[in-house]
């Protein structure tokens, strides 16, 4: 036990068993002053000085006390170096995670020319498959709620809507990716392409936006005009 808890149990003690401060050292053969500072907490007392207090004061703890005082440094440092286990092992498991993220995110993450590649290769897909009447495969490429010119949402539509181009002769003739701009998980695609539709020929330029989710590219806005 250190101060302050000494002085204040010393005190604790002193009254309980009715004496004043000047009895207390009277009994214990010390000055009213050493007293006095132990109880205020000035000072500690020395192991001689505190067995014979807690003697006169029939306290029979003092061997139990120390026992705690010697033990409870090595305690205090013992949680201490826990403490700072405890830290420098949050430290280390922070640091490999954000490692292991950045290995994860590096490994995982396209490059803009994959990228290209990969929704190039999807529009050549579309225009197989549109041509091929194959609208269901064509749908694979579409978000749930895509839209084309704002107003066609969700895949019900859009199949209605392609289904009613095919029924009048459509035909994608040529398709033409002129730019794509690229920034993490969207992609926004201009584009030109020819395609005959009632038995005309038409030129069409217009602009798509891709989305990359669940590992996958899709298409999530699609805008043009003749």
């Amino acid at each position: 036990m250190k101060q302050p808890q000494l002085g204040e149990k010393i005190l604790e003690l002193r009254l309980a068993k009715g004496l004043t401060q000047t009895e207390l050292a009277e009994k214990c053969n010390l000055s009213l002053r050493t007293i006095q500072r132990i109880e205020s907490t000035e000072v500690t007392p020395r192991s001689y000085t505190l067995k014979l207090i807690f003697k006169v004061l029939d306290f029979d703890g003092f061997s139990s006390l120390n026992k705690k005082s010697s033990i409870k440094p090595e305690n205090s440092n013992n949680s201490r170096k826990n403490v700072a286990r405890t830290i420098l092992l949050l430290l280390t498991t922070s640091i490999i995670s954000i490692l292991i993220f950045k290995l994860v995110y590096n490994s995982n993450k396209q490059s803009i020319e994959e990228v290209k590649e990969i929704i190039q290769k999807n529009q050549s897909n579309i225009k197989r498959w549109m041509n091929n009447k194959q609208v269901d495969s064509v749908l694979t490429m579409y978000s749930d709620d895509a839209c084309i010119l704002h107003s066609i949402c969700g895949k019900v539509q859009i199949r209605e809507m392609m289904n009613n181009v095919i029924n009048n002769e459509y035909k994608l003739i040529d398709y033409n990716s002129l730019s794509i701009d690229i920034s993490d998980t969207i992609a926004v695609e201009k584009y030109k392409n020819t395609y005959r539709y009632k038995g005309k020929i038409k030129n069409q330029t217009g602009i798509t936006e891709w989305h990359f989710k669940n590992e996958k590219w899709s298409i999530v806005n699609d805008v043009f005009r003749d």
